[in-house]
């Protein structure tokens, strides 16, 4: 519209040049006043679009521009130096000149300027206003994530008058720098990507990649984040990440089927939670009610949803620049969350036991080896091995079939897990028999454990079908140094315990070495 306006001013202007001639020439004073109006239409329609084209184009700082701007504020509050952190040309410094008095003076300059960048990167990450005095001189910084800058006042006791006109300066600068990176082709998707990796740190986990999305979630919309994904293997979905402000007690969580986070990854459609309904669904007691609610936003891989980025609080606006930056987060992301879940398995796939979840045979005799080594380089740590056996579980397979006892085998890990410590091992070692590695455990705290977990599997009800079925266990504990000396002999003297175990009647628990 704005070229064929020019268009059609350029062509009136070049007739009311004709007319103006020909009024002239006639000495019709009447055609002259019409023909210099028409002049001056035609420059109407020119200009109007030049004005309009400046003013959208001219209004505000292009990113070249900072440099300068940031040394006109600085000289505007007769500050040493300014800085600048965030945009995607780099960072900026501008210093006045420099004063006199030797090597000294000149390496207390350096540490100032060190200093004062480290206070810009600061508030660039935490978005808080910084005024700290040293000998000599005033720090002034302000941030909005991923922007920051700030100023060196000459003054140690500037008053809070003066500190306030250099912040509402700096505010008004690191408002300038986020509004020109966004016009910027592609600006939204490189400013995303850069916050994620600055966040991430170079980590490749996945509950670290994980961690940087939710925490940039938050930057972004001041409110707590979760990530949500979905176990490929057991088709659950749990809590990968938190971000500072979220609830911590929902960190590693299984939510429960009908909870609106899974609503929104099976439809792949955002989900905003009713009013009195978790946003993570029941079984959370004692939550803080505005913890309640939450909108779920699905995590896409091409046209596969992997998960969900949940913004615990009220939902944020439909529309405008949080709501695209949230867009643009959520398609990054999803994307780093599945290469980093593919990698995660793969690691998992080499140490579990794809049956129970439990820590394959390799990974148990991994961890035993670790301690051998430091037992033999001179560590005197205590440690008990517990092996345990199903009893009788051929018979349950026979009678039930091989279903049924895949999901007793199931059963019986879940159980042994709710009864150890953190840093202890459970791992499935073959068939239906299970080790159980305690670092740290004397010979009388691993047969505690090992007679609770005995009494766990035979009195936690485990149904088939609907019919309880009953399960035991037979365990044997050997402990290092006592009374087992050597390590290598571990393995072995746990077995023979077993095996008295199960010739004693089954169902009970035998020591290495000697009786109970």
């Amino acid at each position: 519209m704005t070229r064929r306006g020019a268009r059609v001013g350029q062509a009136l202007l070049v007739l009311g040049f004709a007319l103006v001639l020909v009024a002239v020439v006639e000495g019709r004073w009447w055609a002259l006043a019409a023909a210099l109006g028409a002049l001056l239409a035609a420059a109407g329609l020119v200009l109007s679009p030049l004005v309009r084209s400046r003013v959208r184009t001219g209004g505000r700082a292009q990113p070249s521009d900072f440099p300068h701007i940031l040394d006109v504020v600085r000289r505007a509050h007769g500050g040493l130096a300014a800085w600048a952190v965030g945009l995607e040309h780099g960072e900026i410094e501008v210093a006045g000149a420099a004063r006199g008095g030797g090597r000294e003076r000149e390496d207390d300059a350096e540490a100032q300027l060190h200093r004062g960048a480290a206070i810009v990167q600061l508030a660039s990450v935490d978005g808080r206003v910084h005024v700290a005095r040293q000998a000599g001189a005033t720090f002034v910084a302000v941030g909005d994530f991923p922007y920051g800058a700030g100023l060196l006042l000459p003054q140690p006791d500037v008053s809070p008058g003066v500190a306030e006109a250099a912040v509402e300066d700096l505010r008004r600068f690191v408002a300038g720098m986020r509004l020109a990176e966004l016009e910027q082709p592609e600006a939204q998707a490189q400013l995303v990507a850069k916050q994620l990796g600055a966040l991430a740190g170079g980590a490749q986990t996945l509950e670290g990649i994980a961690r940087a999305g939710a925490e940039l979630a938050q930057q972004l919309c001041q409110r707590g984040a979760v990530v949500v994904l979905q176990e490929q293997t057991t088709r659950s979905y749990r809590v990968v990440a938190l971000s500072t402000a979220a609830d911590t007690r929902l960190g590693g969580l299984t939510l429960s089927d009908g909870a609106p986070v899974i609503r929104a990854i099976q439809s792949g459609i955002p989900v905003v939670s009713r009013a009195g309904e978790d946003i993570f669904g029941p079984g959370l007691p004692e939550r803080r009610r505005r913890d309640r609610e939450g909108t779920a936003y699905p995590l896409m891989d091409g046209h596969f949803v992997v998960g969900a980025l949940v913004l615990v609080g009220p939902s944020i606006p439909q529309e405008g620049p949080q709501t695209d930056l949230v867009g643009r987060l959520i398609l990054e992301l999803g994307p780093r969350l599945v290469a980093a879940q593919a990698v995660h398995e793969a690691e998992q796939r080499a140490v579990r036991d794809p049956l129970t979840g439990l820590a394959n045979r390799r990974e148990f005799e991994r961890v035993v080896y670790h301690f051998r080594q430091d037992a033999q380089g001179g560590g005197h740590e205590p440690a008990t091995l517990v092996y345990a056996d199903l009893d009788r579980f051929k018979a349950l397979n026979d009678t039930h079939g091989h279903a049924a006892g895949d999901a007793a085998l199931r059963h019986v890990a879940t159980v042994l897990l709710s009864q150890i410590r953190d840093g202890d091992l459970v791992a499935r070692i073959g068939g239906e028999e299970f080790a159980v590695w305690l670092p740290r455990a004397a010979l009388h705290e691993g047969l505690e454990v090992a007679e609770r977990m005995r009494r766990a599997v035979e009195t936690t009800t485990w149904r088939w079908s609907g019919t309880p079925v009953p399960i035991t266990a037979s365990c044997g504990v050997a402990s290092y140094p006592d009374p087992v000396g050597d390590v290598m002999n571990l393995r072995a003297m746990a077995d023979a315990a077993l095996y008295r175990a199960k010739q004693a009647g089954r169902n009970r628990v035998e020591i290495a070495g000697g009786s109970r």
